[in-house]
C-alpha cells in the first residue's frame, strides 16, 4: 500500500550534466560560486522557478518548473555560460564540443519528490563527509528549516556592482539575499511556496522522501545516464561493433549471418555499450522489433 497517491504535475523538469565527459567543472570555490549563480540567473533569466539544485566537481542537477520551451532556452543558456567560463582558459570550444546537457520531463508529483531528494542526497552518495543541508553547493537548509540570515541583499547594490559581481547583466531581483563569498543564497530564489504547498506537504513527508531506497537512487543514477550512453559517438561504437564480430566470428557485421548479428548485439547490450535500441539494431544489422522482442524492451509509444 502506497503512502501517499500519486497526482501528475505540469512542467516539472530535470536538467543535469554528464559527468563523465569533463574531468573536472568546477575546481576550486570561485568555480563553484559561478556555476551556483548562473544557474540562478540563467533560470530568472528564463522566466522558470527552480525547486533544487547541486552542483559537483564533475556535473551538475538542476529540478526547474516552467514551459517547456522555456527549459529548453535555459539549458542551452546553462551550456553558453559553461563554455564563457572556460573561454579565459583557451578551452571554451573544446567544452562546447564535451559537455553534454540533458532535459527530462518529471511526471508525477512522486517521481518530482525523489528527483528532489535525489539531487539533496546527491554530494553525500558521491562520498563528501557532508550532510546534505550542509553541502555548500546545493540547496543549503531550505528545507530543512528557515535560516536567520545576515546576508546582504541585492537591493543593496548598484546595477554596475551587481553586474559585476554576478557576472551578468540582468536586472535581479532586489531581495535576493548573497553571502560574504558573493554566492547568491538558494533560499532567496529556490520556490519554497511551491515545495511547502505541492510537493512537501509536510516535515513528516519530506523525511519520508529523505529515506528513499539505495536501489531507487540506483535506479535513478541509471535513468540519468541512459541519455548519455545512448548519444555515445557512433563512430566509435561502429569500431566496438567490429570487434566484437571479429572476436566472436573472425569477420566483419556485413558478412555475419542473422543468427551471428543477433549474438553479436546481445553481447554488446549485456556489456552495457548502448541502452538505445534503435543504435543497437543500426550498427549490428539486425531488425528492431526482432530485437526488443529477444530483449524484452517495450517501444515506447
Amino acid at each position: 500500500m502506497e503512502l501517499y497517491a500519486t497526482k501528475p504535475v505540469d512542467n516539472c523538469f530535470h536538467v543535469y550534466s554528464d559527468g563523465t565527459r569533463l574531468v573536472v567543472l568546477c575546481d576550486s570555490d570561485t568555480d563553484f560560486i559561478y556555476m551556483m549563480n548562473q544557474i540562478a540567473v540563467a533560470a530568472y533569466f528564463c522566466k522558470l522557478s527552480i525547486l533544487s539544485l547541486e552542483v559537483m566537481r564533475t556535473h551538475f542537477h538542476v529540478i526547474v518548473r516552467g514551459d517547456p520551451d522555456k527549459v529548453e532556452k535555459f539549458r542551452r543558456e546553462v551550456k553558453r555560460l559553461i563554455v564563457r567560463r572556460y573561454n579565459r582558459d583557451g578551452l571554451g570550444e573544446l567544452v562546447r564540443k564535451s559537455i553534454d546537457i540533458q532535459v527530462d520531463r518529471i511526471l508525477d508529483d512522486e517521481e518530482l519528490r525523489r528527483k528532489i531528494i535525489y539531487v539533496f542526497r546527491n554530494c553525500t552518495e558521491a562520498g563528501y563527509e557532508f550532510l546534505p543541508e550542509d553541502y555548500a553547493w546545493g540547496p543549503g537548509r531550505v528545507y530543512c528549516h528557515e535560516a536567520r540570515s545576515e546576508n546582504k541583499t541585492v537591493g543593496e547594490l548598484g546595477y554596475r556592482d551587481c553586474c559585476r559581481l554576478f557576472r551578468t547583466r540582468v536586472k535581479l531581483p532586489s531581495h535576493w539575499e548573497f553571502d560574504k563569498k558573493g554566492m547568491l543564497v538558494p533560499a532567496s530564489y529556490i520556490d519554497k511556496d511551491y515545495l511547502s504547498q505541492k510537493v512537501f506537504l509536510s516535515p513528516r513527508q519530506f523525511i519520508a522522501f529523505l529515506s528513499v531506497k539505495k536501489k531507487d537512487l540506483a535506479e535513478m543514477e541509471a535513468a540519468d545516464a541512459r541519455p548519455f550512453l545512448e548519444k555515445r559517438d557512433e563512430s566509435k561504437l561502429l569500431k566496438e561493433v567490429e570487434k566484437v564480430c571479429n572476436d566472436m566470428f573472425g569477420r566483419p557485421v556485413a558478412n555475419l549471418k542473422q543468427a551471428e548479428k543477433i549474438d553479436v548485439a546481445l553481447r554488446l547490450w549485456n556489456e552495457g555499450k548502448t541502452h538505445s535500441i534503435k543504435q543497437l539494431s543500426r550498427l549490428t544489422r539486425n531488425n528492431e522489433d526482432v530485437l526488443r522482442s529477444i530483449l524484452h524492451v517495450p517501444k515506447k509509444e
